[in-house]
């Protein structure tokens, strides 16, 4: 990030248009060289994404499961605005994800967060995952974060071989912050590879930064430091 100005949560907002004019401005007036090739590979992998999902079809699922569910009023038309605005194809992904999910699957508001705490949601292209699901090598997966505040947070998969993969920020060092009110759905989209058996995926949360070097070989059964918590799906991967 040494030579970058704008984070993925911006810049992937940029691409949605669901940044205010201002902060738009800047990016395009401030951005560097890292930014705008960062920025054309998450525009790739949003096209990629979209590619694999009839979005005029999902759009209309969500209005008529809008009509459903009758959230609360200002919210609701805050969604709508974000999923037509103008050339937002990405941000019409990001609805699907959080809207298409199995008949049985709770709702967003089901997951209870306390203060401290925070949940880990995983979405693929038509469905949101349960831990103990199973899926395919090759499958593309997104992750959603839950939490009670303002904190930093990092996705930590462990594979069927041992394996210790950071997937947020990708190959990352040190956690990213976020504000659970406006970035829930992560950057970037996750393709499983096929090592064989379970893998889990876990959500690291503080209030605060939190050092990687402490922190991830307490996911090998140690305890994690203070003020750090953690949320996990498994996943059992199956042969393409």
């Amino acid at each position: 990030m040494a030579d970058r100005a704008f984070t993925d949560l911006e810049l992937e907002r940029f691409l949605a248009e669901d940044l205010p004019a201002a902060r738009r401005a800047e990016i395009e007036a401030k951005a560097t060289t890292a930014d705008r090739t960062r920025l054309d590979e998450l525009r790739s992998e949003n096209q990629a994404f979209l590619a694999q999902v009839d979005v005029a079809a999902e759009v209309r699922a969500i209005g008529r499961r809008m009509e459903k569910l009758a959230p609360e009023p200002r919210k609701l038309a805050t969604w709508w605005r974000w999923v037509f605005a103008g050339g937002a194809l990405a941000a019409a992904a990001a609805a699907v994800l959080i809207f298409v999910r199995r008949a049985d699957a709770p709702t967003e508001d089901d997951v209870g967060i306390k203060g401290g705490d925070v949940a880990l949601i995983i979405h693929t292209e038509g469905r949101r995952l349960a831990s103990g699901d199973t899926v395919q090598a090759g499958e593309r997966i997104r992750f959603e974060i839950n939490a009670g505040r303002r904190g930093y947070v990092a996705i930590v998969g462990i594979d069927g071989a041992g394996a210790q993969t950071v997937y947020f920020p990708f190959q990352g060092t040190q956690p990213v912050a976020i504000d659970p009110a406006v970035d829930r759905i992560l950057p970037g989209a996750v393709k499983l590879d096929a090592t064989p058996g379970d893998e889990t995926f876990y959500a690291l949360y503080s209030e605060q930064p939190f050092s990687f070097d402490v922190v991830l070989p307490a996911l090998h059964g140690e305890r994690l430091p203070p003020g750090v918590t953690s949320s996990e799906v498994i996943l059992r991967k199956q042969p393409k």
